[in-house]
């Protein structure tokens, strides 16, 4: 039987890695040390770190578990214990599988990309753990056709099992296999930010803020006192109006003889223009980072109808990233059910956020509904046929 490939190449299929291969470099031939810039930003820059924990809490919205074609109600209670089970297991025991779903969208949303590690028990019929790998020290090779993933430490190459390798790559590049990180477009921008926000700070303290200026004016020199007992007696009085003044509460008055006057030196801070750069520089991290002005605690007066826009299509990548989150979950789910005696099969059905205007929502539901039982009843449509036109498995 003739084997088929494909004509087309990969964009790092060249003639010296067909003969010596080596590592499928990042997009853009970007320097995986970059894969570390991008967590020392998430950790150091408030934008950026609100940004990514923003993106985790969307993303986190639950999800239940169905046990289907269970062959008996005791498949069905076997398996349903089996999964808690698994659940409080995985991840070493740290919170479980909540724990380790937190670890995976974390480092999605920083690096692009994640990657979990089944591991089997002594026994190979069960999963001992599920644990989380650091996406930075994964590289993938090209061998026979497929790709090959590995994990470079401390200078070792370890060729890591496929078959229980789990490796999600956010917005891929054509044949790269690697995940893009949003943080990619925003070291620049974040420098500029910083450095503004290091200039506003030597500005705001070279500027100053309102200050006493206190003058004293000497009495004249008494009758018969001698210049040195006048010039002690005048530095006496100033020494003791400068200590006075040392110790002068906020809420406490000066009084003093007439030869003492008191003026405010006013600090000009009216001609500072920081605000509107910074918010230029600003609306750049938060594009780079995908997310609407809102969700980081800023609010630039925008309209509902171009709000709920913004928001529709942050729901849209959150439904994108949970459909992945969904298939890992089923393929761990029935990987421990695959030798239970009996038969049971598991479907996760990963929860939404709500949206804006849930009452709105719901009456367009309720309409969906109304108009595919017309159909249904009119005869245009099945039962089974109307069930799918409001995304419900009527099989199920």
């Amino acid at each position: 039987m003739e084997t088929f490939r494909t004509i087309s190449m990969a964009e790092d299929a060249t003639v010296f890695n067909r003969a010596f291969p080596g590592f499928v470099p990042l997009p853009n031939a970007t320097p995986f040390c970059m894969l570390q810039v991008y967590r020392f930003l998430r950790d150091a820059i408030p934008d950026v770190s609100d940004a990514v924990w923003t993106w985790k809490r969307l993303c986190q919205t639950g999800y239940d578990i169905e046990i289907v074609n269970a062959s008996s109600d005791v498949a069905r209670r076997r398996a349903e214990r089996l999964l808690r089970e698994l659940d409080e297991r995985v991840n070493g025991g740290d919170r479980g599988m909540d724990g380790l779903m937190d670890v995976f969208l974390g480092s999605l949303f920083t690096y692009g990309a994640a990657a979990l590690e089944i591991v089997l028990s002594q026994s190979r019929e069960t999963i001992a753990d599920v644990v989380p790998v650091d996406v930075w020290t994964v590289r993938f090779r090209r061998e026979n056709g497929a790709l090959q993933p590995y994990q470079v430490h401390d200078g070792e190459e370890i060729a890591l099992p496929r078959e229980r390798f789990i490796y999600v790559g956010m917005d891929r590049d054509g044949t790269n296999p690697y995940g893009r990180s949003m943080l990619r477009s925003i070291p620049f921008v974040v420098k500029i930010q910083q450095r503004l926000m290091e200039d506003m700070a030597k500005a705001t303290h070279n500027a100053g803020w309102s200050k006493l200026h206190v003058t004293y004016a000497p009495e004249e020199r008494q009758r018969g006192e001698s210049a040195e007992a006048y010039e002690r007696r005048i530095g006496g009085n100033f020494d003791a109006l400068r200590s006075k003044l040392s110790g002068l509460e906020t809420d406490q008055n000066l009084v003093t003889y007439d030869n003492v006057r008191v003026a405010v030196i006013q600090g000009n801070q009216s001609a500072q223009v920081f605000y509107e750069n910074h918010k230029a520089i600003e609306e750049q991290v938060i594009t780079g980072m995908h997310l609407m002005p809102i969700l980081l605690g800023r609010n630039y007066g925008t309209t509902e109808t171009y709000g709920t826009a913004q928001f529709e299509i942050i729901n849209r990548q959150v439904e994108t990233v949970n459909r992945n989150i969904k298939r890992i979950l089923e393929r761990l789910y029935n990987f421990e059910l695959a030798l239970m005696w009996g038969e049971a099969e598991a479907r996760v059905h990963m929860r939404t956020n709500r949206t804006v205007d849930v009452l709105k929502e719901a009456n367009a539901r309720a309409k969906e509904i109304a108009n595919a039982a017309a159909l249904r009843d009119q005869g245009f449509l099945d039962h089974a046929a109307a069930a799918r036109l409001l995304g419900i498995d009527a099989e199920g």
